[in-house]
C-alpha cells in the first residue's frame, strides 16, 4: 500500500497534493463553521446584483398577517434570527444549571483534531497489522490478493478498537462520576434514596434543588454504572497483542528458516563447485570443519535476527498497548456523563460563552448586522417604490420590534399548547373514572354547576375549557356568588401575572438588543 501511495504521489503530483490541501482545507473549515457560515451569510445577504438583498428588494408584497411589514422585510428577518438560539436568561441558566448538577460543567465534547488523530494512528495499525497477516489471510490467493485482504481484516480490527477504546474512557469517567456521589450518600448515613427521579433538560431543573448534590447528579447521569465494556475492551486488546506478537514470531522463524536452507544450500554448491573446477578434494574432515563453520556462521546469525526480532516484536506489542491506551484517554477526558448534557452544552454555544454578559454581546452583533441589512433592504424597497411603485409607505420596521413580535407571538403558542395538554389531561382522567362513551359535544347544561371541589380544581376545569369564552361565563355564573369571587380574584391574578411575565421578556429582550 505505501508502494502505492509513493507511485500516486510521483505520478501525480499535483492532483495528489491538490487532494491533500482540499482534506485540510475542509478539516478547517469544519473547525471553524460556525463563524464561516456566518461570514457567508452576511457575505451573500451584500452580494452585489444576485445577493440576497438585491433578490429580496423586487418582492413588493405586504405581510399577510401584519400589513405594516412586507414579505422581504420578514424574511430577513428570519433568517437573521436562526442564528439566536437563546433568548432570555432563565434559558440560558436551566442549562447551565442541568450541566452543573450532572457534574458535567468545565467539559468539552471531543475535539474534532483528535478523530483525525485517531484515525492516522489506525492507518499505522492497521498497516502493521496488514504485513503480519499478508501470508495467512488468504492461502493460495496471489500475494496483491493477500495483501488487499490482510489490509482490509486490520482496518477493520483498528476501527472496533477504536470504537471500544473511546466508548471504554467514557464508561469510566461515567463510573467514576457515580462511585464517588455513591460514597458521599454512604458517608451521609446512607439517608434516602441515590437518586429521586429522572431530570430531563425539558424539565425545571429547581425540581430537585432540595437534594443533595449526589441524588442532583444521579437524577441526570443515572445511578448504575458498570465497567463492561472497559473489561471486555481490555480482553480484546491483550488476545490482539499477544496473537499479533506471536505471528510475528512465526513470520520471523518461517524467514530465519528459509534464510537458513538457502544460505546452507548457495555455500555447498559454491564449494562444490570451486573444488570440481580445480579438481580438488578435500579430506573428509576438512570438509566436515568447514560445513560446520559455515553452519555455526549461519545460526549465529540467526540467533542475533531472532533476539532482535523477538525484541522488536515486543516493543511494537507495547506501542500497541499504548495507542489503545491512548484512545481511553482520549474517551475518559472529553465528553459528557449526563444524558442531556452534550445537548445543553451545544444549546449554550458549545463553550463559546462563559456567562449570560458574553450572550448579550454576541447576539447585540447579530442584532446590529440584521438591522444595518434591514435598513439597507428598506432602502432599496422605498426607492423602487419611488420609481415605479404605488405605496408610497415610509419603512420603520427594525429588528428589535420584529423580534418582540415573535417573542409575544411564541408566547401565546406556548400558553396555547400548554391549555391543550391541560384539556387533554383532564379528559383523560374523566375517561379514567366513567365508563367509556360515544364522544359527544360539552353542552351548555354540563357546565352550569360545578363538579370539582376547591378553587384550584374549579381554575383547572377553566383552564381545560380553552379558548370557550361563551362557556366559561356559564360555568362561572353558575358558581356560588362567594366562590364566584374568589374565581374572579384568581383569574384576575393570572392575567396580571401574564402581562408581568411579557412585560418581563420585553424589558430582557429590550436590554439584550438594545
Amino acid at each position: 500500500m505505501l508502494d502505492g501511495i509513493k507511485e500516486f504521489f510521483s505520478a501525480m503530483p499535483y492532483i495528489a497534493w491538490s487532494i491533500v490541501s482540499l482534506l485540510v482545507a475542509l478539516l478547517v473549515i469544519s473547525q471553524m463553521w460556525d463563524k464561516v457560515k456566518w461570514w457567508w451569510h452576511n457575505t451573500w445577504y451584500s452580494f452585489p446584483l444576485i445577493g440576497k438583498i438585491a433578490s429580496l428588494s423586487k418582492d413588493t408584497n405586504k405581510d399577510s398577517i401584519n400589513s405594516s411589514w412586507f414579505k422581504a422585510e420578514k424574511t430577513l428577518c428570519r433568517d437573521y434570527k436562526k442564528f439566536i438560539q437563546i433568548q432570555d436568561k432563565n434559558d440560558y441558566d436551566e442549562k447551565v444549571s442541568y450541566i452543573t448538577k450532572a457534574g458535567d460543567n468545565g467539559r468539552k465534547p471531543t475535539p474534532a483534531l483528535i478523530w483525525p488523530l485517531t484515525f492516522v494512528l489506525v492507518i499505522v495499525e492497521a498497516l502493521g497489522f496488514s504485513y503480519v497477516l499478508a501470508g495467512y489471510t488468504i492461502p493460495g490467493a496471489s500475494e496483491n490478493l493477500q495483501g488487499m485482504g490482510a489490509l482490509g481484516i486490520a482496518l477493520l480490527i483498528s476501527v472496533i478498537l477504536v470504537a471500544f477504546t473511546h466508548f471504554s474512557g467514557h464508561e469510566i469517567f461515567v463510573y467514576g462520576q457515580v462511585k464517588q456521589a455513591r460514597q458521599e450518600w454512604i458517608e451521609g448515613g446512607r439517608i434516602g434514596k441515590t437518586h429521586t427521579k429522572k431530570m430531563p433538560l425539558a424539565q425545571p431543573q429547581s425540581g430537585d434543588d432540595d437534594q443533595p448534590g449526589y441524588v442532583q447528579l444521579m437524577n441526570r447521569v443515572g445511578s448504575n454504572a458498570n465497567l463492561k465494556i472497559s473489561f471486555l475492551t481490555a480482553i480484546i486488546v491483550i488476545v490482539i497483542a499477544i496473537g499479533a506478537t506471536y505471528v510475528r514470531g512465526q513470520v520471523l522463524e518461517k524467514l530465519l528458516q528459509q534464510d537458513t536452507v538457502g544460505q546452507t544450500t548457495n555455500s555447498s554448491t559454491k564449494d562444490a563447485l570451486d573444488m570440481s573446477a580445480k579438481d580438488i578434494v578435500l579430506p573428509d574432515a576438512d570438509a566436515n570443519a568447514n560445513a560446520n563453520a559455515t553452519k555455526k556462521a549461519v545460526d549465529d546469525k540467526n540467533k542475533n535476527d531472532e533476539h532482535g526480532g523477538w525484541g522488536t516484536f515486543i516493543v511494537l506489542a507495547f506501542i500497541f498497548v499504548f495507542l489503545q491506551i491512548l484512545g481511553v484517554i482520549f474517551g475518559f477526558k472529553w465528553g459528557f456523563a449526563g444524558q442531556n448534557s452534550a445537548a445543553a452544552y451545544k444549546a449554550i454555544g458549545g463553550g463559546r460563552y462563559t456567562s449570560y454578559a458574553d450572550v448579550r454581546a454576541h447576539y447585540k452583533e447579530i442584532a446590529d448586522m440584521a438591522q444595518s441589512k434591514l435598513e439597507n433592504l428598506q432602502q432599496k424597497i422605498m426607492d423602487r417604490n419611488g420609481g415605479s411603485g404605488t405605496d408610497g409607505m415610509h419603512l420603520k420596521g427594525s429588528f428589535h420590534q420584529f423580534m418582540q413580535e415573535e417573542n409575544e407571538r411564541e408566547a401565546d403558542d406556548s400558553q396555547h399548547s400548554n391549555r391543550l395538554a391541560d384539556r387533554v389531561k383532564a379528559v383523560a382522567l374523566a375517561s379514567k373514572s366513567q365508563p367509556a362513551t360515544a364522544f359527544t359535544a360539552v353542552s351548555v347544561e354540563s357546565l352550569k354547576a360545578p363538579s370539582l371541589v376547591g378553587l384550584e380544581g374549579i381554575m383547572g376545569k377553566i383552564d381545560s375549557m380553552g379558548d370557550d369564552k361563551e362557556a366559561i361565563k356559564i360555568y362561572i355564573k353558575s358558581l356560588s356568588d362567594d366562590i364566584k369571587a374568589q374565581v374572579m380574584q384568581a383569574l384576575k391574578a393570572k392575567k396580571e401575572e401574564a402581562a408581568k411575565r411579557a412585560s418581563a421578556a420585553d424589558s430582557e429582550l429590550d436590554d439584550l438588543l438594545s
